[in-house]
C-alpha cells in the first residue's frame, strides 16, 4: 500500500476465494507461483470494473494480529478451565455446585490455599472466612463439605495440580483483561464512540469490530457488509431437493463470535431488537436462528451509523422499516400475482418422469395417516386367508 504512494502503481486487496474461483472456472488443476500470478492477472483484467483501487490504510488493520492473539489466549482460558473442571469432579466434587456458571474468583483462592479436601477439613473456618466473598456461615460449610467428601482421587500430586491450575486460570484472566484495556485505549477513536452508543456494543466489542471493518467506505451498502462477514442466510435448490436456510458463515469468524455475544446483549437491553427477536421466535424459529436475525440487523445499523456519522436512534429504524414495508407490499403483490400467471395446471399423469425425492413424497402421501392396528381391519391390506374365509362366508 505504501509503495502506491511513491511509485506510479495502483494498489488493491483481492479476496483469495474470489480468484481461486475464477481459477477454477478455466480448467487449471496445476498450481505454481507463475500459475498463480497468471491467475491473478486474468482476475485483474476480467473484473477491473469492480476492482477498488488505491485503498487508504487505516490505524485498525495493524491491531488485528493483537485482537488475534487476544482471542487465542480467550481460546487457552477455556481449555484451562474445562481441564480444572473435570479434575475438580473427581477430587473436590462438593464445590460444583458453586460453579454452575463459570468458577468464581474466591473457589480459585480457596482451593490455593487448600487444594484438597482433607487440608480444608482441617482448617479453621475464622481463617477460611478471611477470603473474600466467603462468610463465617459459608466458611463452616464448606468444611463440613470436605469433612463428608465423596471424591475418588485423594493423592497428593492431584491438590498441587489443583493449586497449578487455580494460578494459571488468575493469572490467564489477569493478562487477558490487561491486553483488552490496552487495545481499548489504543483504538479510541471517533467511529469507536460511535459504535458504542448502539445497545449491545462495549468498548472493547467496539474496537473489535473496527479492527475487522477497518474502513466502513470499503463497503457500497449494508449488503456489502453482510456479505463480506458471511451473516446472509445461504439457500441450496436444485430440482424437487430444497436445503434449509441456513447462515452462510463465510468470511471472517471474529466478527460473528463479537456480533453473536453484542446480540445476546442488545436483546436484553434494546426495546427494539427485543421486539425483533421475539416477533421472529413467534415464526417458529429458535434462539439462535431468531440471535441471527438480531446480528444481521445490527450489522445493518453499524454500516448506518459509521456512515452517516451519527449516534445510533432506534426511531430512525423503525422510520424505515415502516417505509419499506409500504413500499414492499405491491411489490409482494405483484410477484405473487405474476407467479400465480405462470402456473401450469395440468392431470396428475403417474408415468411423467419424476425425481427418487418427489416418488418418495408420492408414496408418503398415499399411505394411510392411520396406525397399523386399523389398517387390519382394512379388506384391501388383510393378509390372502383372511380374504378367502371372508369370500366363502359372503358366498354362504
Amino acid at each position: 500500500m505504501e509503495a502506491g504512494k511513491e511509485l506510479p502503481l495502483h494498489v488493491a486487496r483481492l479476496n483469495p476465494s474470489t480468484v481461486k474461483n475464477a481459477a477454477k472456472a478455466s480448467l487449471s488443476l496445476q498450481t505454481t507461483d507463475a500459475l498463480s500470478a497468471v491467475h491473478i492477472a486474468r482476475y485483474l483484467i476480467r473484473y477491473a470494473d469492480e476492482i477498488t483501487w488505491d485503498t487508504t490504510l487505516t490505524k485498525y488493520r495493524s491491531f488485528r494480529s493483537f485482537d488475534g492473539h487476544i482471542r487465542l489466549l480467550v481460546r487457552q482460558r477455556t481449555q484451562l478451565i474445562t481441564q480444572f473442571r473435570q479434575l475438580l469432579y473427581s477430587c473436590f466434587p462438593e464445590l460444583q455446585r458453586f460453579c454452575k456458571h463459570g468458577i468464581p474468583n474466591w473457589v480459585l483462592e480457596l482451593l490455593k490455599a487448600y487444594p484438597s479436601p482433607q487440608k480444608l477439613a482441617r482448617a479453621r473456618a475464622q481463617t477460611v472466612a478471611k477470603i473474600n466473598f466467603i462468610s463465617l456461615k459459608k466458611a463452616s460449610q464448606l468444611i463440613d463439605y470436605a469433612k463428608q467428601t465423596v471424591a475418588a482421587r485423594r493423592h497428593e500430586v492431584d491438590a498441587s495440580l489443583i493449586a497449578s491450575m487455580a494460578c494459571q486460570i488468575q493469572e490467564s484472566q489477569a493478562q487477558i483483561t490487561a491486553l483488552k484495556e490496552k487495545l481499548v485505549a489504543t483504538c479510541a477513536g471517533e467511529q469507536t464512540r460511535l459504535l458504542e452508543t448502539i445497545s449491545g456494543i462495549g468498548c472493547y466489542s467496539a474496537a473489535s469490530l473496527m479492527i475487522q471493518i477497518e474502513d466502513i467506505r470499503r463497503f457500497a451498502c449494508p449488503g456489502k457488509l453482510s456479505g463480506y462477514f458471511g451473516v446472509y442466510p445461504s439457500l441450496k435448490e436444485s430440482g424437487d431437493k430444497q436445503s434449509v436456510a441456513r447462515m452462510s458463515k463465510k468470511g471472517r469468524a471474529a466478527m460473528r463470535a463479537t456480533l453473536y455475544m453484542c446480540a445476546n446483549s442488545a436483546v436484553l437491553k434494546d426495546p427494539h431488537l427485543k421486539a425483533i427477536y421475539h416477533r421472529h421466535r413467534g415464526k417458529d424459529k429458535s434462539h439462535k436462528q431468531a440471535l441471527g436475525v438480531v446480528m444481521h440487523k445490527l450489522l445493518r445499523i453499524i454500516w448506518g451509523v459509521l456512515s452517516s456519522e451519527t449516534v445510533y436512534d432506534q426511531m430512525v429504524d423503525q422510520v424505515n422499516q415502516r417505509k419499506q414495508k409500504q413500499f414492499a407490499t405491491p411489490r409482494e403483490d405483484a410477484q405473487q400475482q405474476e407467479m400465480a400467471s405462470k402456473r401450469r395446471e395440468q392431470p396428475f399423469d403417474e408415468a411423467a418422469p419424476i425425481s427418487p425425492i418427489a416418488t418418495k413424497k408420492r408414496k408418503a402421501y398415499q399411505q394411510s395417516q392411520v396406525s397399523k392396528a386399523e389398517q387390519v381391519r382394512d379388506i384391501e391390506i388383510r393378509p390372502k386367508k383372511d380374504k378367502k374365509i371372508l369370500k366363502n362366508i359372503l358366498e354362504i
